[in-house]
């Protein structure tokens, strides 16, 4: 699919974004670049797993779903995450970024087995949304504002929509919603660690 592509694209667009910045950045910082830049190649890789493993039976199918998967639930909270930690000075070590992933990957299957996951998905959705918002208010300049905010929003309409009462809507819009959301966001974090980084 044509967006498939375009995901994949913004995918790698913005993980250069956050390796080219990462050269000159503090120590502290820069693991926030490398989480965000290994949450946005688990969207490239699933983005390329929809375009690349077509039909192949019931084993392509169930890997489509775990890389889609790691893609929402492991990848799109990291880089909130990021965000939330560039926001708020809080800088993890390795062994904590490590732990919350694998606290993602428990309530994701708690939530699954309790029947939980699409209010699961909304909330986090609507979180991964909030997050972006409210860097929003701590960015300095009116094109990284409108960054976050239109990373945030678009990121909750590409997660949450498909879980809403609504009417169907043309198939690329979501991916296309998420596909612009990923540059955004690099914008926006790029920003925030400049102006949080030592003078």
């Amino acid at each position: 699919m044509v967006s498939d592509g375009v995901v994949l694209a913004a995918a790698l667009v913005s993980a250069g974004l956050l390796l080219r910045q990462s050269e000159d950045t503090p120590a502290a910082q820069s693991l926030l670049l490398k989480v965000s830049r290994l949450a946005l190649l688990g969207v490239a890789l699933a983005a390329l797993s929809r375009l690349t493993l077509s039909d192949g039976g019931q084993d392509i199918a169930t890997l489509r779903r775990m890389l889609d998967n790691l893609a929402l639930y492991a990848a799109l909270p990291l880089l909130a995450s990021a965000m939330l930690g560039a926001t708020l000075r809080w800088y993890w070590s390795k062994a904590g970024w490590g732990r919350w992933l694998l606290g993602l990957f428990a309530l994701f299957e708690l939530c699954r087995r309790m029947g939980l996951g699409e209010a699961y998905t909304l909330t986090l959705g609507g979180a991964i949304g909030l997050v972006l918002l409210g860097a929003a208010l701590r960015l300095r300049g009116i094109l990284p504002r409108l960054a976050a905010v239109g990373s945030g929003a678009l990121f909750a309409v590409a997660i949450c929509t498909p879980r809403l009462p609504l009417p169907p809507l043309p198939e690329d819009l979501l991916p296309l919603a998420l596909a612009a959301a990923l540059p955004l966001f690099a914008i926006a974090l790029l920003n925030q660690l400049e102006r949080a980084a030592p003078r």
